[in-house]
């Protein structure tokens, strides 16, 4: 299996992992501020990780993000129907599925700060 690759359960264990690292990172980055380390996950670094993500640029890595997350209809929550729409009819159904991707993951990774008690 090929680091784009995945099933349900490494989906989840790496949603783990980055939120675990992420914190750890940002905590290292404030000295230790629990507070400044908050407010650095939810300015730029969230974004910055999850964005990058191989997961979220490769198409078939996004598809599998979309169906192993619970939060795959996060996007809409920014996109409306017709943005969507607008989009696909531009530039097809491929450029949809990184979005869905970096957002049911942003999602995903912040559900789990949450549970972490980082939010």
């Amino acid at each position: 299996m090929s680091n784009l690759e995945f099933t349900s359960s490494e989906y989840y264990r790496e949603i783990s992992d980055l939120a675990d690292n992420l914190y750890s990172e940002a905590l290292e980055q404030n000295d230790n501020d629990h507070d400044l380390a908050v407010e650095a996950i939810h300015d730029q670094l969230l974004h910055e990780l999850v964005d990058g993500h191989q997961w979220v640029i490769y198409t078939y890595s996004s598809e599998l993000v979309e169906r192993f997350s619970d939060n795959a209809e996060a996007f809409k929550d920014v996109y409306d129907n017709e943005s969507i729409g607008e989009l696909v009819a531009d530039q097809g159904l491929d450029s949809v599925k990184p979005i869905i991707a970096y957002f049911a993951m942003y999602q995903d990774i912040s559900d789990r700060l949450n549970e972490l008690g980082v939010n």
